[in-house]
């Protein structure tokens, strides 16, 4: 697969939040010994100004600052942001970008970075509010958890496989967390609650058989599984605001088993307090290539896409 040896893409224009994304990227192409490209995307009518700053030439150099010995390489190109680094996830290991670039705005989120949530041939790694790492001094989440959102889907399962991996590489506790509803769930205004300890064990114990393998895989990691009752929207938003990084499945045409609730991922997409590495399935032509369970997983324990 060409995102499990590919490089670690980053977009960059400039802006505070895009040199927080930087900071991020450099860190994660130093701990996977990935060469890292920084890109920066001109509209096609728009030249560089002659004497002007080179912006990705000069993240190239501010990531090899930040992290000595890591490859980085700077490379401006022209087109619509969202399709040239749409073309890099094609061979990239993960694609980082800033939740907002250089056209601001008060949306959480960018139109490039929402796009690249729904859709890249990669996993991506959106940086909410990456300006807060983006002075020298800013220092990246280190002891925090990394949490999963999961629903037995099997984009669930390919974000479940990433969270082992980026919870293993970073030495951090995984917590795997699924939100469950039920008809007889207390809500205001009723008198009596239902019972449902036997729901929630259901839950309980079909989370801890979905990660069983992984743990097999990753035996020092500490693993906890959560069912929590109540949205799942609500619930991943909550857990984003404790997490140092979460993981979320989105859905790919290819998957035999498809999300319950698909608009789930972009709707906590906005929401999340935390950095959201999205597992995107691979495109077309490695569809059939690629398997979501550890007998089928190629590559280093932190080392797969």
């Amino acid at each position: 697969m060409a995102y499990q040896y590919g490089p670690i893409v980053v977009g960059v224009d400039g802006s505070a939040d895009s040199v927080g994304a930087l900071r991020w990227a450099a860190d994660l192409a130093h701990r996977y010994t990935r060469t890292l490209v920084a890109v920066n995307v001109l509209p096609r009518d728009l030249a560089a100004p002659p004497g002007g700053p080179d912006i990705a030439a000069e993240a190239a150099a501010e990531a090899r600052r930040w992290r000595v010995g890591v490859a980085a390489i700077g490379s401006t190109e022209h087109g619509a942001p969202v399709r040239v680094l749409r073309r890099h996830a094609t061979e990239a290991r993960l694609l980082v970008v800033g939740g907002r670039g250089a056209g601001g705005g008060h949306k959480p989120l960018g139109s490039v970075s929402e796009a690249l949530g729904v859709w890249a041939d990669c996993p991506v790694l959106i940086v909410h509010d990456a300006r807060r790492w983006a002075a020298p001094d800013a220092a990246l989440p280190g002891a925090d958890p990394v949490a999963v959102g999961f629903d037995g889907s099997d984009s669930a399962r390919r974000a479940l496989r990433l969270a082992f991996e980026e919870a293993a590489g970073r030495g951090s506790r995984l917590v795997v967390v699924q939100a469950w509803s039920h008809p007889d769930l207390w809500r205001p205004g009723q008198q009596h609650g239902t019972n449902l300890c036997a729901d929630e064990t259901a839950v309980h114990e079909a989370l801890r058989d979905a990660a069983a393998p992984w743990c097999a895989k990753y035996p020092y990691l500490d693993v906890e599984v959560r069912g929590e009752p109540g949205d799942a929207v609500e619930t991943l938003a909550v857990v984003s605001q404790w997490a140092a990084l979460m993981v979320l499945g989105t859905r790919c045409p290819t998957d035999r088993v498809q999300p319950p609730n698909p608009s789930v991922m972009r709707r906590v997409l906005e929401h999340a307090a935390c950095p959201v590495l999205v597992a995107h399935g691979p495109g077309p032509a490695a569809a059939g290539q690629t398997g979501i369970s550890p007998a089928s997983a190629t590559g280093g324990g932190t080392d797969g896409g």
